[in-house]
């Protein structure tokens, strides 16, 4: 037979069991005073606290390392300072898809719009991260960086980076191993995603990478400072023939020299103009090897195209 288990108390364990009642009853007295206490917080303050822990650049006039992590500025003040560039236009960018500008409030202002844009561009967050951290929907992330990207393309695409031969030889920042030059130039492609229209799959379609790219043509002097940046051409173009159709050629000047790869075989489209093309020497068919002075030719011009290919790798890895 199975009996009711008894439990007796004495006096002792009474008093130690209201004093646990009372303690508890206390915290919760404390816990409710500190709800309470919070929801008559004015809606203003906790708005306020959400916003500072939100990805605004303002947050981080004193970080410069994490301005430069995310944006490649050096700190708060070189951020705006180039921003401030841009004046009252940004107040009125036309947005797209509608390509109108917006009547209602936007979420971020231009100066946040600008930062989305660079840390898409330098850390190449996807959409969905931006999202949030800005705290706004995917859509508007989108909207933000498509009509920026086309803004700043507007605004800097006539900046003049070309610098004369006369101008570059006064200062030469590479040890001089060859005559001095006016430009090196080489090609670098970057994969797209696979066009659905078969004419742009072929256009773009370059069998050097084996996948659908864009190329463009990069120039750069011997002090190591950018001077030319094609327009996008499809990946199944030549480097002659966009050497040809970029533009460059109406930049150069009577006596220029040019140092490039060996897919620019160019000196019949500038030597009108006396200009010289430096390109790593071709092995003669059927010979064993160069002659000294073709291979130290060579060696020379390999020794400054590498400079154009180390610009190239940095502004792909920016």
């Amino acid at each position: 037979m199975h009996f009711p288990i008894q439990i007796t108390f004495d006096e002792m364990d009474v008093e130690s069991l209201n004093k646990d009642v009372t303690v508890q009853c206390s915290l919760c007295k404390c816990d409710v005073k500190s709800l309470s206490n919070n929801a008559d917080m004015p809606q203003h303050e906790g708005k306020e606290k959400c916003k500072i822990n939100m990805f605004r650049i303002e947050n981080l006039k004193d970080k410069p390392e994490i301005v430069q992590f995310y944006t490649g500025f050096d700190n708060y003040s070189h951020f705006m300072f180039v921003f401030n560039l841009f004046g009252d236009e940004v107040n009125n960018l036309k947005y797209y898809p509608s390509m109108q500008p917006s009547r209602g409030k936007h979420p971020l202002t231009p100066c946040n719009e600008f930062y989305l844009t660079l840390i898409k561009l330098r850390r190449n967050m996807c959409n969905t991260e931006l999202s949030f951290h800005f705290q706004i929907n995917k859509t508007s992330v989108n909207k933000y960086f498509v009509t920026w990207i086309n803004y700043l393309y507007c605004k800097f695409k006539d900046l003049n980076l070309w610098v004369p031969k006369e101008t570059i030889d006064e200062t030469v920042m590479f040890q001089r191993k060859t005559n001095s030059c006016t430009v090196i130039i080489d090609c670098t492609e970057t994969k797209i995603e696979k066009p659905l229209n078969p004419a742009s799959q072929q256009v773009t379609y370059s069998t050097y990478k084996s996948a659908n790219t864009l190329k463009v043509l990069v120039g750069i002097s011997n002090s190591g400072c950018v001077t030319f940046v094609s327009d996008a051409y499809g990946g199944s173009i030549s480097d002659r023939e966009l050497f040809e159709k970029c533009g460059i050629i109406n930049l150069f000047q009577r006596g220029d020299i040019i140092f490039g790869d060996r897919g620019f075989n160019i000196q019949d489209l500038v030597s009108h103009m006396d200009i010289t093309v430096n390109m790593p020497q071709f092995l003669k068919k059927g010979g064993d090897q160069f002659e000294t002075d073709q291979l130290r030719k060579s060696t020379k011009v390999s020794s400054e195209r590498i400079n154009v290919e180390r610009v190239i790798g940095l502004g792909k890895t920016f």
